[in-house]
């Protein structure tokens, strides 16, 4: 999503486990995004990556085919 919106939703339980949701952002950028969480709470314990973290963000995919002559 080039120039979207782009947000995280953070949510701590009541025992203190926080959990955040990397919202607009497609390929590994997202881990950039959330780097100052890790720095301010300590390194995540358990990361589930959302399938668009495996897409590249801007990349625009089209096939092409040729035939020989």
């Amino acid at each position: 999503m080039v120039g979207g919106k782009k947000e995280l939703e953070i949510t701590i339980d009541p025992d203190g486990v926080v959990h955040v949701d990397v919202k607009g952002v497609k390929g590994k950028s997202c881990a950039d995004l959330v780097k100052f969480l890790e720095v301010a709470l300590g390194e995540a314990k358990d990361k589930k990556p959302k399938p668009d973290y495996y897409e590249r963000e801007g990349y625009i995919s089209d096939s092409v085919s040729t035939t020989d002559h």
